[in-house]
């Protein structure tokens, strides 16, 4: 495993955490005593953060590890023979 491909699954995890019931729990406290950020509601914005920092980690891992980046255009689609 690369570098590349560890710092995707770093971020990955990290992800992962940050948008599960107990993080969202401790930022629900927070959102509590400050409803907007930025003029949004708090904890929809720390979701919407979240989601976008994932997409972005698969779109760059998608484009930049070389495991994700192979040719498949000669695979026929039935057994991973080749047509």
């Amino acid at each position: 495993m690369g570098k590349s491909e560890k710092w995707f699954y770093v971020i990955l995890l990290l992800w992962l955490l940050m948008v599960n019931p107990p993080v969202v729990t401790w930022v629900n406290e927070y959102a509590r005593s400050h409803p907007l950020t930025f003029g949004w509601p708090t904890l929809w914005v720390w979701l919407e953060f979240w989601y976008v920092a994932g997409i972005a980690g698969f779109a760059l891992a998608a484009a930049k590890l070389p495991a994700w980046n192979r040719d498949h255009t000669g695979m026929s689609g039935r057994g991973g023979e080749r047509s």
